[in-house]
């Protein structure tokens, strides 16, 4: 005699909308595990070819059977579940590898190119074959950060902040224009990161000096030029060029210590920036009145921030190795 297990109420539910099916309860068996929803799914979705998905249940992946996961959240058959279901997708797999002869700081990626930032003070510009095809170099200590800017789909600009205490514009073209565009100057210690607005016409940067500064990026003629004397070791000789150095457009004060990352809400316009530092703080600022709108304390060292347009959330990553959320439209996180 077939062994009948029990049955229990699902509704599935998908974001994914070429995959939705019936809003309706279905009768299910608690056995089934990720392989026999994924055969539901597909049953409903009359696919020729069988496409394996995972499934949620309140925001985490099911690992187990259904009647598994009853017993440990403490519920009964009774009890309609409502599953989410996306399309499952393959670990990543190494195509290439980007051999650097020191630690790697930052990686961004533009249209057909992959950006590094070194460690050795270095820029390299890289295809998707791990080929390194052009190397800026001009910091005198590790490039912190990088990040990229396509102007009118032409050519990327791409932005990088040292521990020498610069920001550095370079021009990614590869014939006439490329290289060095113009250097700001202004930080008094390393800068931890650089961030382009959405326009690409400002970029702002992070300090170990406590501030964070506005640069422009567009055409002016308030650069200075300067000549500055490079040290080539392996040449054992020194070379004088001319370079452009630019002031900060602004300075934003509030933090009493380091500041470690900066981004821009470019879903207001650009016209929002948020930051984290060693106070434990997350701030927003206005960018028109450079003011230090709303601030947000937490209790540990923030390293990384991130934005999100789309929950309108800041997210920073901690040196106590959490992620935390943060909504600037309530006074909690």
């Amino acid at each position: 005699m077939a062994l009948v297990h029990p049955q229990i109420q699902v509704r599935f539910t998908t974001k994914q909308r070429q995959y939705i099916v019936t809003d309706s309860a279905i009768l299910v068996p608690t056995n089934l595990r990720r392989y026999g929803l994924s055969e539901i799914i597909n049953h409903l979705l009359d696919t020729e070819k069988p496409i394996p998905f995972d499934f949620m249940i309140n925001g985490e992946f099911l690992r187990c059977s259904l009647d598994e996961y009853l017993k440990n959240a403490g519920l009964s058959t009774e009890t309609t579940l409502t599953i989410e279901y996306v399309e499952s997708i393959l670990p990543p797999r190494e195509l290439s590898a980007f051999q650097h002869d020191d630690w790697i700081s930052s990686v961004k990626i533009d249209q057909s190119m992959i950006v590094t930032g070194s460690y050795d003070n270095k820029i390299r510009i890289w295809n998707t074959f791990g080929e390194c095809e052009r190397t800026f170099s001009g910091h005198d200590a590790p490039v912190k950060s990088i990040d990229l800017y396509c102007v009118q789909g032409e050519h990327t600009i791409c932005v990088s902040a040292s521990q020498d205490r610069t920001v550095r514009a370079w021009s990614t073209l590869e014939e006439g224009g490329g290289g060095l565009m113009y250097e700001c100057r202004g930080h008094k210690n390393s800068v931890e990161c650089v961030r382009f607005d959405a326009h690409g016409s400002q970029v702002a940067s992070a300090s170990m000096d406590s501030t964070i500064n506005l640069w422009n990026t567009l055409p002016s003629n308030e650069d200075e030029l300067v000549t500055t004397e490079t040290s080539h070791t392996s040449r054992k000789k020194h070379e004088i060029r001319p370079i452009y150095v630019r002031k900060a457009e602004a300075t934003l004060l509030g933090h009493i210590g380091p500041v470690q990352a900066v981004v821009y809400d470019d879903e207001y316009g650009s016209k929002r920036l948020y930051s984290g530092g060693w106070d434990y703080s997350v701030r927003m600022w206005d960018i028109e009145s450079r003011v230090n709108v709303d601030t947000k304390n937490s209790d540990k060292v923030i390293l990384c921030i991130a934005y999100s347009g789309k929950s309108k959330l800041v997210a920073t990553g901690h040196s106590d190795k959490s992620i935390r959320l943060w909504d600037f439209r309530s006074q909690g996180k």
